[in-house]
């Protein structure tokens, strides 16, 4: 597993709706978590994130100089890392 940055636009994701909480809190906080994505021929496919995305797709429109910018950090999920193995956490839980 690997997490690193990406433009919005180089994310595949359904434009889903999302509540105004979600959109508030992305406004005020940003992303709590990355967005988990699968690397398919050389694309981003979402594979956890599609309404936070679609928030941030919509917040960028009537915000451009939105402070967190259009990067959203993505974990890449089966990158072909044996560290893309996430059970790990399952089993991990305090």
């Amino acid at each position: 597993m690997r997490i690193r940055r990406y433009h919005l636009n180089q994310i595949r994701y359904n434009k889903t709706e999302y509540s105004a909480s979600l959109k508030a809190s992305i406004l005020r906080i940003g992303f709590s978590l990355p967005i988990r994505a699968s690397l398919q021929d050389d694309a981003l496919i979402c594979l956890d994130g599609h309404k936070r995305l679609s928030a941030l797709e919509d917040i960028l429109k009537e915000y451009p100089d939105y402070k967190r910018g259009d990067y959203v950090y993505v974990e890449i999920m089966d990158n072909g890392d044996s560290r893309s193995n996430d059970s790990w956490r399952r089993r991990n839980l305090h």
